[in-house]
């Protein structure tokens, strides 16, 4: 994504689907549960961190068709073809993030910093989330250390 169009998006009551179960899900379906999207998971297993009650979990790979009446995708197993088989399967009209190919992606998340009254997101354009995820720190250490988080 050279030029994205930064915004922030409503998702609550949307629905998400999560492809893979591992430690990066894991902080996928945190940040979409905490923004109230309704979530899906498609994995054999769960991470420990995921909640099993804060989500519908289909215990198995994925297949085609499971992209069905989901607005948001996520994709992010182990196995680099599988996730392109899922950003190729989405449908034009649904939101697709494939955390291991930028390319196969229509959005990047953000790092965000939040407080009561103010959203802070820091993006490398999915390029670099090790910097990203660094600027964020500093940012927040900066932040509070001026008293304004």
């Amino acid at each position: 994504m050279e030029h994205p169009y930064p915004v922030n998006l409503d998702v609550s009551g949307k629905s998400a689907v999560v492809i893979g179960g591992g430690r990066v899900a894991a902080r996928k379906i945190a940040t979409l549960a905490h923004a109230g999207a309704a979530i899906t998971v498609v994995s054999p297993s769960l991470d420990p961190r995921i909640d099993e009650r804060s989500v519908a979990w289909v215990r198995r790979a994925y297949r085609a068709g499971d992209l069905a009446g989901q607005d948001i995708v996520i994709v992010c197993t182990d196995d680099p073809e599988v996730n392109h088989q899922v950003a190729q399967d989405a449908s034009r009209g649904q939101l697709v993030n494939n955390v291991g190919n930028p390319a196969d992606s229509n959005f990047s998340n953000v790092a965000v910093i939040e407080s009561d009254d103010i959203v802070i997101t820091v993006s490398s354009r999915g390029k670099s989330p090790a910097r990203t995820r660094l600027m964020k720190q500093r940012l927040r250490e900066w932040l509070s250390a001026q008293g304004l988080i």
